[in-house]
């Protein structure tokens, strides 16, 4: 991501590790031990890196949520 990218996305269109790790039900530990392997799950984007830290833009998230629930159902 950009510097121009992140000064123009706000920290509400952005889901950290913790906060995704509780919409799917999961520790923050599983993601990061995802994303440490590259094994994350199909459909699941790639994180951002700002600050050493990695965060989902919401729109991702929302889409991979609602069809993770499409299969799921």
């Amino acid at each position: 991501m950009s510097i121009y990218e992140q000064s123009r996305t706000s920290l509400s269109e952005l889901v950290s590790t913790s906060e995704l790790a509780h919409l799917l039900n999961l520790k923050a530990q599983t993601i990061q031990k995802w994303l440490c392997q590259d094994k994350l799950p199909n459909g699941l984007p790639r994180p951002k890196k700002i600050n050493s830290r990695h965060y989902w833009l919401r729109k991702d998230i929302d889409r991979f949520l609602l069809t993770f629930s499409v299969y799921c159902n």
